[in-house]
């Protein structure tokens, strides 16, 4: 991070210092990003501007924080899909055993956390998210993982996870679950493909109380119980990847939805495939290297973020 280092003003640093306590930023990025799970308890006032938060106070704060985007409950008590609710409903099926999720803080205190984590970690501008979850006593969510990298920050009451590395896959674009092995939008990304995936036989266990920070990288196994009620953030670091550049391009620069490009072509038939095709395919590549240049990436870099 000595680059991105010197992008941090003072504050910037109090974040992330707190944030990674007790590690210093260099050991942090040393040794732990962006692949090694990282679990420390510290005192609550390092990261009093995320705990203290009124949005965080409770339920009832939580889902009706300024600006909130979508409020989704996870059914951990009963088999049923998770889904959107409003805030009125959240509040009640919280009460009834289900896990509520809230995103998009807006606050201004949150949003600086943002840019604080964008600049830290040399993101995109706009990258870096906040979420929170909140939840009663009880069973919590089961085995998966994330498609992030991610850091729990425990604000009220106490949760017991269960860690461990995933065998199966290494930096997945989607996030998964036991018997993932079968999804057609993930199956390619398994280290064997068609294996069956199943949930870990072996894992660490910690407990998060207020003060308690765990990093989890992208992919790592998890699970959840609620000793308490609980509420703890989700800052969403989401290192870029070369797979979701492209597919970005493909979806939003101008050139890709010309009619150059939508129109049918004659070339990909079997008697074709091999001259006419080729070269059609050749020529549409050209177009990657032609936007491959330095003002070309800052572009890019400026329209995702302008997007965010």
């Amino acid at each position: 991070m000595n680059n991105q280092n010197n992008a941090l003003n003072e504050l910037d640093m109090q974040r992330i210092s707190a944030l990674l306590y007790p590690l210093s930023i260099e050991e942090f990025m040393r040794d732990k990003w962006p692949g090694n799970f990282q679990c420390s308890t510290g005192p609550v006032e390092r990261l009093a501007e995320l705990i203290e938060h009124p949005d965080f106070n409770s339920i009832d704060t939580l889902v009706r924080a300024p600006g909130i985007g979508d409020i989704r409950a996870d059914f951990t008590r009963v088999q049923r899909q998770s889904r959107l609710v409003t805030p009125e409903h959240a509040v009640e099926l919280y009460h009834s055993g289900c896990t509520i999720y809230t995103n998009n803080f807006a606050s201004d205190v949150i949003q600086s956390w943002k840019k604080t984590l964008d600049t830290a970690f040399g993101l995109i501008p706009g990258r870096a998210q906040v979420n929170a979850f909140a939840s009663t006593s009880g069973t919590g969510l089961p085995w998966h993982w994330d498609s992030q990298e991610i850091f729990i920050v425990q604000v009220k009451g106490k949760k017991r996870w269960h860690v461990a590395p995933n065998e199966d896959i290494d930096w997945p674009t989607l996030g998964g679950r036991p018997g993932a092995e079968s999804r057609a939008d993930i199956k390619h990304q398994f280290r064997t493909p068609g294996k069956p995936v199943a949930e870990p036989k072996e894992w660490d266990t910690v407990d998060l109380e207020p003060g308690s920070v765990m990093f989890l990288p992208r992919g790592y196994w998890h699970r959840t119980e609620n000793i308490d009620s609980s509420i703890h953030i989700v800052l969403q670091v989401n290192l870029m990847n070369w797979r979701d550049v492209f597919l970005y391009l493909l979806e939003n620069i101008p050139a890709f939805h010309s009619a150059e490009w939508r129109k049918p072509t004659l070339a990909l038939t079997p008697d074709k495939l091999m001259t006419d095709g080729l070269q059609e395919f050749q020529a549409r590549c050209g177009l990657f290297n032609a936007i491959a240049t330095p003002q070309g990436l800052a572009e890019l870099a400026q329209l995702y973020s302008s997007n965010r």
